[in-house]
């Protein structure tokens, strides 16, 4: 099989994802590993020139690990809590329960870790 059939048939087919779920006000959250281009979007949406929003950037990376399942894009949501967008109403959902947000930030964190070397070493032996 030659690299492009490789690719053509990776593009195919549904890749999983790890996934890990958290609790927070007594409902469930899936959260997804974020892919290579989900991580860079995040990081475009952070990048303010000379400086970096790191809350814009968190906020867009718990968007994008939830958004399977949770619909950050709802009209009704949106203007129930004033929000201009999906990545501005993270901080506006959980405005009075900081620990919520603190919890969706862990597992994106936990779930989208990036493998350290001696992990990279020993997926390539197997």
């Amino acid at each position: 099989m030659s690299k492009l059939e490789k690719f053509l048939a990776k593009a195919r087919q549904e890749e999983a994802r790890r996934t890990v779920t958290v609790t927070i006000d007594g409902e469930e959250w899936s959260v997804r590993e974020l892919t290579l281009s989900e991580n860079r979007f995040c990081e475009k949406l952070g990048d303010k020139g000379d400086t970096f929003d790191w809350y814009r950037y968190n906020d867009a990376r718990i968007v994008k690990a939830t958004e399977h399942e949770f619909p950050w894009n709802s009209p009704e949501l949106l203007k129930a809590y004033g929000a201009a967008d999906k990545y501005e109403l993270v901080a506006k959902l959980f405005d009075r329960n900081p620990e919520g947000y603190a919890k969706l930030l862990q597992a994106v964190r936990q779930v989208s870790r990036i493998p350290g070397e001696s992990e990279l070493i020993e997926e390539a032996k197997n």
